[in-house]
This record gives C-alpha cells, structure tokens and sequence, in this order.
C-alpha cells in the first residue's frame, strides 16, 4: 500500500557475519518483523542466497529479505544499531585451491648446425679395428633434421650404415609431437615397441615438464570465517589462506604413492580444527579429462644397424588413454599390417588408498589363428616401503607387428618385487620372477638383499637362487663402495665365485683429468685387469683404456665431442645432448659461464661465444656469468637467466651492455675563459646537465665526434668532443671551445 510504503524508512547499521564486523555499514529496513538490504549486498559479503527471496521497493530501489532462510540468521542487536548474521559456512562461495598448469615460454631458435661424433680406434686379439657414431643435423624455428649412422673398418668387415634420419617438429602448446621419417611405436602393457619408418603424430607430455598429467587428491573442509588452512606431511608444509565457506584443495605430495596428510584448519579467532587423510597418486594414471594419444603409420625396419634401407610390410597403429576421474584411466591400442593385425584394451585404477591396479588384455589374428593374452599388475608404494606384483599370461597364436619368428608355445610371466626402508639401519629388498615358455623351458630367480651404510661406504649383501629346467644355482653377493670426496671411491664385490675390485676418479664437469681401474677373479682362474684414462677438454672427452682377460690383450683409443655452427662460427663442445645454449658476454676479457651454478665455460673477447651443451629441452635452465671477472665499466643489469629451449635447438642469451666511457670536458669562450658555471648542457639521447666549476661538463658516455651544445642567459654555443685516451677520461679533457651556435652553422 502506498501509505505502508511511505513509513518504511532505511537506516544504516553496522554489520557482523558470524562475529566478524564488515568494514562498510549498509541500509536496513524492518518491516512486519523482517529484515531487508539491498539486493546486492549479501553478494558483496560472499554470501550466495536463495533467488526468490520477498522483495519491496523503497524509493525506486530493490530490498530482499534475510529473514526465515535456511542456515541463515539475521537480527539487530539490543540497541537496533548492528545487524547480527550467523551464515552456514555453505551459503558462501566456494573456493577451489588448484595447481596452476602453466608451461614455461619456449624462446625463440636460433639456426644451428651439429655434429656429434664418437671416434674408437682399438686392437682386440691382434687385430685393429676402427669406428665412428655420429650425429649430425640441423635445427631453427621450423624444428629440428637430424641423422645418426655407423661407420666400422676392421679386417673382417667395414662400412658405413644408416641408423635413423627424421624430422621433428614440437607443439609444446599442444603437447603434440611431429616425427617424419625413423620412429619408435608407443609401447603398451600388452606390446613391445618398434622401429619404423613413416609418419608419427601424437602427445608427448615431455613437453610440457611443469604440467601435472596425473590426479592429485583433493582435500575437502569448510569454515564460517577466513581461515588459515595448514597442510603438513612426512616432508613437507604449506600454509593456503581461504575464504568463508566450502573449499577444496588439491594436494601435490612431494612423492607419489601412499601417503598421508594432515590438515589443519585456523580461522581468525584461533579455533582450530584437524583432520588427517590417506590418499595414494599415481604418474602411470591420467588426470580427468586429460587424453593420450599416438598414431602411427609406414614401413617396419628391418636388420636395424646392419642395414641403412631395409623394409618390410606397411602397418599402421593407434594408441590413447583418456583419464576419466575417480583414479581411473581407460585406454587402447590396435595395430595392423597385411598379415597380423592387433587390439587391445586397459585400464588403471586407483584403490582408495591402498595402491593401484592395471588390467590390460589384447586379441591378434593371424595365419597362427586367433591369440590371446590377459595380465594383471598391483602395485602399492609409501614412504617406508613399497610392493608390486604382476602375472601376464598368452597363448602361442598371440602375434604383434614386427614379430618375426612367433613363439610356438604359451608363455607366462609372474614377477613380484619389494622393498623396506629401515631408516638408520638401511634397507631390505625381495625379488621373484618365474618365466615358462613351454616345453621345459622354465627360468625363475629369487633374491633377497640388505643394504646400509657404514661411516661413509656403502655396503650391500644378498643371496640369490636361480633355476632353470632342472638346474638349480644358489650364490652370495655383496659389495662395500667408499667413496674418496665427491669424484672418486673404490669398491669390492662379490657375486658367487666372481670377485672384483675397483678404483677411479671420473673427471671434472669443466676439465681435467680422470682414470679408472678394474680387476676381476673367477673361480676357474678366469682373471680381468683393465684401466684407463680420460683427458676432458672444452672440446670433449679422450679416453684410453687397455684390458687383459687370460692371455688376450686389448687396448681402445677413444674421443667423443661435437662441433656446432651457430652465428658463423664453428665451436668445439664436449656434448650434444638435448639443447643448447649460444652465451654472448659484452666485455673483451675472459669471462666464466655457469650452469646451473657449475663453471662450465669460458668466454674469449674478440666477438667469440661461450656455447653450453646439456640443456633440458621446454624446461627452466640457469645460466650465469661470474661478475667478479668484468671489468668496473661494464653494465650487467642481470647475473642470471634462466633460458627455455626446445628440443634440440640452441637459444641466445646476452649479458652486459657495451661499456661506458664517462670524461669530463673542460669548456672556454672565445675569449679563452672558462664558460659560467650553471650553463644547461643538452646531448642528444641522455639527459640534460649544467655546467660546472671551471667549465666543467660531465658526460656519462661519451663519443669522439659527439656534439654538446651549451644555453643560457646570452649564451648558445656547441662544443664537439674529440677522441682521448683513457688518462685524459680520468683527468679531463684539455680545454675545448665552445663554437656560437650562428657560426656553426
């Protein structure tokens, strides 16, 4: 009623939620015994309230009520002038603490040539032999073309061979990889890679390193006031701030497998709540919604490192596994070529808290007739100890592609393996595996071992029982490592009628010099002496080594490093590896280039780069300069940068800026007096200064030729700077003229 109306008047109030004032008042009006504000403003608050809620209008704006909602109360208090809520911690937002998936941006590739080679040249029973491995390609901005062969000569054979020749190209936006030419299959539960060459595309999660692909466990609370939620492991704490409400976080434990985590709920009043959760995670399992796929087509490889081009049928294959939540992944795999073709499907799950199952089974058909196979896994991993146990068993019609000569009989497979951490007393380990392939071909080992330190070494001991048919092998091992610093040790072992002794000292990562010595005794009297040497330069490695097993000598000369063409030059590195790195240091002096806080370069003056081997591809890589080695006038605005290259291609990275040349001029009118003091002095690209005592003009970085011009009351003149020495830099420049600006002209 429009009388009604008019006697509703809004009157500001303090507000309390939950015993938490709110820092801006709000307008309320009571009516017929209820509360109402703004429809808005609970919003504001974080609360979600009900739609519907009775409603008036006041002077062209819209009130809702909080009166008579469900886990919600609303009242003033005694003096009228508080409005008093008490809200159920799920009326407000809720909030949802995740891990950020994010990849590092890849930098821009630089074009670069490579070839990597390792050179043997050895004499084995009288006769010389030589080879070379090498690897050579090319990469840029378009991805990277490489090849890899073998080249032997020796008084048997010789020849070079072909081993893969590819294109690459990563999407690491996509995690997709582009691989035309020599491939690998993705291997299954249920099949064994092979080589091929054709066409692959498919996810490769390496490359994206900082993404998480497996489910994390999410822990769930609520709370009626910003709280402080405190999560603490066997390894790890960590502090998550949260709003009023509902709230789940997902968890990343420092170590997958079981586990448990305690969480630990404050809010502002200091009322503490704590509940402890299990959880187990897995690496092998995908995280919701998360696919994996790999598809795959061309010709088989045959005589792989016999033959540079030998092929066999076409075929082609899929592979995905998609991640469905609830710790469970479902996956499959088929493949075909004209004579066998192969399907076959599998699942992983998560059991709570108990560990993880895999099942996986597969059909082929084939001129053998139909195959097929089932295997089952169980495996369970904490901190303290671990367990796995699988059982794969196929009938002898079971074909995949590449397999040349099927087996003729069924096969089985059962493997378990153990372990458990005693803490200071060390550690103990179990084995089994037990093979049948038919017709009295059965093979089973067992092992059991124990392992602690002592002081500084490491010892080991264990027995072993082999079987195979009707034979039986029982045998002692053991093996005491004490290390000498942190590049050198020696050890003895033991394995049944075997005993060996060693010694060495690797070398450096930068350079210098290692060996390594080796000596061995079998119960027949079989003995084994070998040594050897390794000389590691900025350019690579070169090893000898000589043996002498019974009456046969041996000796091998080796060197192993790669050259890389980038920016025109050519440069000896000690590896290939993964990715590169092209350092440019703006200073004429040597300079020393750290990665990942280890010397590993030196850079020349005179134009030339430091080039570092051994980066991880589509991850953060440090590299830093050591500034002690720059003179005082070079500018560094950074020591360190971290550099994300792909795989196999090189990035630039700069440090320094060109050096300074800071003189001061000493500035006469035509008169030959010194210009008054307090002149504005204006050169072009740095900031305005004033003239000084005697003349005296400051310049930060100066130039021979550099124009600086001079203003003031009844003044306008130029001066030119002339080329100096650097005694003249620090003492000043001999006195220069100042040209009026009308006859510079």
């Amino acid at each position: 009623m429009p009388g009604a109306q008019a006697k509703m008047r809004a009157m500001p109030v303090g507000v309390v939620i939950n015993g938490r004032p709110v820092s801006e008042p709000c307008l309320i009006i009571e009516s017929a015994g209820a509360l109402f504000v703004r429809r808005d403003i609970p919003g504001q608050w974080g609360l979600r309230l009900p739609v519907g809620r009775p409603q008036i209008s006041v002077d062209g704006t819209e009130f809702a009520s909080l009166t008579g909602l469900p886990d919600l109360s609303a009242k003033l208090d005694s003096m009228g002038a508080t409005l008093l809520i008490d809200a159920a911690p799920t009326l407000f937002t809720a909030t949802h603490v995740g891990r950020s998936q994010h990849s590092l941006p890849v930098m821009e590739a630089a074009p670069v040539q490579y070839l990597g080679y390792d050179l043997s040249l050895s004499r084995w029973s009288g006769r010389w032999s030589a080879s070379a491995i090498v690897d050579a390609g090319m990469s840029g901005g378009w991805g990277v073309l490489g090849t890899t062969a073998v080249i032997q000569e020796g008084a048997d054979s010789g020849g070079a061979v072909r081993l893969d020749s590819n294109f690459i190209r990563d999407f690491p936006d996509q995690r997709l990889r582009l691989m035309l030419g020599d491939a690998v299959t993705r291997g299954g539960d249920w099949n064994r890679p092979v080589r091929f060459a054709g066409i692959s595309l498919g996810t490769d999660f390496s490359l994206a390193p900082n993404d998480i692909t497996y489910a994390l466990p999410r822990l769930s609370g609520s709370s009626a006031l910003p709280s402080v939620v405190e999560l603490a492991a066997a390894s790890i704490r960590q502090s998550i701030a949260v709003q009023p409400g509902d709230f789940a976080i997902d968890y990343q434990p420092v170590f997958t497998g079981g586990g448990e985590v305690t969480m630990t709920m404050r809010d502002v009043n200091g009322a503490a709540r704590t509940v402890t959760q299990s959880f187990y995670t897995s690496p092998r399992l995908l995280r919701e919604g998360l696919d994996d796929f790999s598809l795959e087509a061309g010709f088989l490889r045959k005589d792989f490192g016999a033959r540079s081009f030998s092929y066999g049928a076409p075929f082609a294959s899929g592979f995905w596994r998609h991640g469905l939540g609830g710790g469970l992944t479902l996956g499959g795999r088929m493949e075909a070529n004209e004579t066998v073709q192969l399907a076959g499907l599998g699942l992983g799950l998560i059991l709570s808290s108990w560990g993880e199952v895999a099942l996986s089974a597969a059909a082929s058909r084939s001129r053998l007739g139909s195959g097929l196979m089932w295997r089952a896994q169980f495996q369970r991993i904490t901190p303290r100890y671990s367990l796995t146990a699988s059982y794969q068993e196929e009938n002898a019609a079971l074909v995949q592609v590449g397999d040349d000569v099927p087996s003729p009989e069924k096969r089985r497979e059962f493997i378990v393996a153990s372990s458990l951490l005693l803490g200071r007393l060390g550690s103990m380990n179990a084995n089994y595996v037990e093979n049948d392939s038919g017709e009295g071909r059965r093979f089973s080992s067992g092992s059991v071992s124990y392992a602690t330190n002592i002081g500084p070494a490491w010892l080991s001991l264990g027995a072993r029982q082999t079987r195979m048919a009707e034979q039986r092998n029982n045998s002692l091992f053991g093996s005491l490592t004490l290390p000498f610093g942190t590049r050198a040790s020696a050890g003895l072992f033991i394995d049944g009628k075997r005993v060996a002794a060693s010694a060495g000292r690797t070398p450096p990562p930068d350079k210098g010099w290692g060996y390594r010595l080796f000596a061995s005794r079998a119960a027949g009297g079989l003995s084994l002496v070998e040594g050897g040497v390794t000389w590691r330069t900025a350019a690579g490695d070169i090893d000898l080594s000589a043996s002498q097993t019974g009456n046969a000598e041996n000796m091998r000369l080796q060197a192993r490093g790669a050259l890389l063409r980038v920016g025109g030059q050519i440069i000896a590195v000690p590896q290939l590896d993964y990715a590169f790195a092209v350092v440019d240091v703006i200073a004429d002096e040597e300079v020393t280039v750290l990665f990942e806080n280890r010397p590993v370069a030196r850079k020349a003056g005179g134009g030339s780069h430091a080039v570092i081997t051994g980066l991880q591809p589509y991850s953060g890589n440090r590299i830093a300069i050591d500034v002690d080695d720059l003179p005082i006038d070079v500018i560094v605005t950074s020591a360190e940068k971290t550099v994300v290259p792909g795989y196999r291609q090189a990035v630039r990275v700069s440090f320094g800026e060109p050096s300074a040349h800071p003189v001061t001029l000493r500035v006469i009118d035509a008169s030959g007096r010194a210009v008054a003091e307090g002149l504005l002095a204006t050169v072009a690209g740095a900031a305005p200064g004033v003239t000084g005592h005697d003349g005296a003009v400051f310049l930060a970085d100066a130039h021979a030729g550099q124009e600086v011009v001079l203003t003031g009351p009844a003044t306008a003149c130029r001066v030119v700077v002339p080329a100096w020495s650097a005694d003249q830099a620090m003492a000043g420049i001999v006195p220069l003229p100042c040209v009026p600006l009308q006859e510079g002209k």
